[in-house]
């Protein structure tokens, strides 16, 4: 049976397709991967969507991942192969499993929950010309109405799982406007020489704003964090190594790896060292579960460099997330992650802004903490975005704050900052901390000040420093560039003067629902 599986998203990591591609493959079944490398806010154009329909034509059941930012592309896909093929599209991802009835508008079948199983079940039934509509953790369109199968368990011994699909010559990737078929120049093109997996699975926590604030309504009673063995992740590091010698970075782009015991990390930075030796960058840190000692062994083993969820400084807010992180937790992370600057990279910090219930007080109070942090950092700057299923959304609704989730939702750029005094700031201590200039926490203090704030000197200094730091990160970022240096330059001025949100975000960064 052909199954071919489709991500729209703008990247090829793909991690959980390229998992569900290994599942069916392993089943017997042939595969075939489509990276329709495009950014959520612009429609496939027609030459691309012939492209695809031509390239599918013959297979049997379709799927598409999905999360919610790329909802418009997925149902534009989805309609041009059910209406011009009549091939059956399955949906998974995030925005399936946390609106299925809303998938089943537009797919005939939606996974409910973690796939490996459910695909493969569902393909096999098909190619023995069997009933699937029981499949456990699937829904689908039945004739007299939806059909809603329980959500099996989460998937617990996860060394059992193959690794993610890279076997690229049965790969097609968007590039230039057309289809073409994989090979390893295109693979080295855009990975852009990164290797992205997934040590764990699952997240402790239920943050107000995250989708794992629903999985884990979802599989309540359940342990949600669950992680592979060291001799397995090293294992498909290698094989890495050994077919992409182009690789020069390991990223790890999971919610709870630090949350690993002191001792485990330690073996696997001391396994990471000797077999892989590449610079690793890693995401799934909190101020509650970084500790000098294992980010001592990940610098040994040669951490590039980290990221970090901040969100807020204000205790109200932190209530309000469930970030439950005592200020002095959050301001000791920092202060250890300070210690290893210089070997380690500059560590990316996650602040967000434009809540509608947040106070300016408190926006002033995140502010004046992080500028009294120690340099250098980056702030990864997001704009509150209620996805479905959140209790965040759930209590937007509530207050007639959502109105249309597709225009206020589906379509925000969860990067798309609002253009306002406070938050030109937090862009401001960004650029001058990303550069170890730092802005002195007391002249912060007075920047946020009710008189800066609401004076007409406020947004002139603030203009002026902003071209203090421009013209530093131009002579800083120019040297060997030439040329492209200067053109990247005008056009960051250029975004500077038109509001664009111009904060620099982390290398190889993932979208997360």
């Amino acid at each position: 049976m052909k199954v071919t599986l489709i991500s729209p998203f703008p990247d090829l990591q793909s991690f959980g397709l390229r998992t569900l591609s290994s599942c069916l493959k392993e089943d017997g079944h042939h595969v075939e991967m489509f990276f329709l490398k495009e950014e959520f806010y612009r429609r496939f154009s027609r030459r691309v969507v012939d492209d695809l329909l031509y390239l599918v034509k013959d297979s049997d059941l379709i799927g598409v991942s999905l999360m919610t930012n790329f909802f418009d592309n997925g149902v534009q896909i989805t309609e041009e192969i059910r209406n011009k093929l009549g091939k059956p599209v399955i949906w998974g991802g995030v925005h399936a499993m946390v609106r299925p009835e809303e998938s089943l508008k537009h797919a005939d079948m939606v996974c409910t929950g973690e796939g490996e199983e459910a695909i493969v079940e569902v393909a096999a039934k098909m190619a023995r010309g069997e009933d699937y509509t029981s499949t456990t953790s699937m829904w689908f369109n039945g004739n007299d109405g939806i059909i809603k199968n329980d959500l099996k368990s989460l998937y617990r011994e996860l060394d059992d799982i193959p690794y993610p699909y890279y076997e690229y010559k049965n790969h097609f990737v968007l590039d230039e406007g057309r289809l073409h078929r994989m090979d390893l120049e295109l693979v080295a093109k855009h990975t852009q020489d990164v290797y992205m997996t997934m040590p764990t699975r699952g997240c402790p926590y239920s943050c107000t704003f995250c989708c794992n604030n629903t999985f884990n309504r979802m599989w309540k009673g359940e342990k949600p964090v669950r992680a592979r063995s060291n001799e397995n992740i090293i294992r498909e590091l290698k094989w890495v190594r050994e077919n992409f010698p182009f690789i020069k970075l390991i990223k790890f782009d999971d919610d709870a790896f630090f949350m690993l015991p002191d001792e485990i990390i330690e073996e696997f930075s001391r396994d990471y060292r000797r077999e892989i030796g590449l610079p690793l960058l890693v995401t799934g840190a909190t101020p509650s579960t970084l500790t000098h000692r294992k980010l001592s062994a990940l610098v040994d083993a040669g951490l590039y460099s980290m990221r970090m969820g901040i969100q807020s400084a204000n205790e109200q807010m932190k209530k309000e997330y469930r970030r439950y992180h005592p200020q002095h937790r959050v301001s000791r992370a920092m202060h250890i992650v300070k210690e290893f600057v210089g070997v380690l990279g500059t560590p990316h910090y996650d602040i967000i802004l434009d809540n509608p219930w947040e106070r300016i007080d408190s926006k002033v109070e995140t502010i004046r903490f992080m500028a009294a942090q120690p340099a250098p950092y980056i702030l990864t700057l997001f704009s509150l975005t209620f996805y479905p299923g959140t209790d965040l959304y759930d209590r937007a609704v509530a207050d007639g704050m959502i109105w249309d989730d597709h225009e206020q939702i589906y379509r925000k750029h969860y990067h798309g900052v609002k253009y306002n005094y406070i938050n030109r700031l937090f862009f401001l201590l960004s650029d001058y901390s990303e550069y170890n200039i730092g802005i002195n926490s007391r002249f912060m203090h007075f920047l946020t000040t009710n008189f800066m704030r609401k004076s007409a000197l406020g947004w002139p200094l603030v203009f002026g420093m902003r071209s203090f730091i421009e013209v530093y990160m131009f002579l800083h970022d120019f040297r060997g560039k030439h040329l492209p240096g200067f053109k990247w330059y005008l056009k960051r001025k250029l975004d500077v003067l038109m509001g664009r949100n111009t904060v620099r975000q982390p290398e190889a960064s993932l979208q997360v629902d």
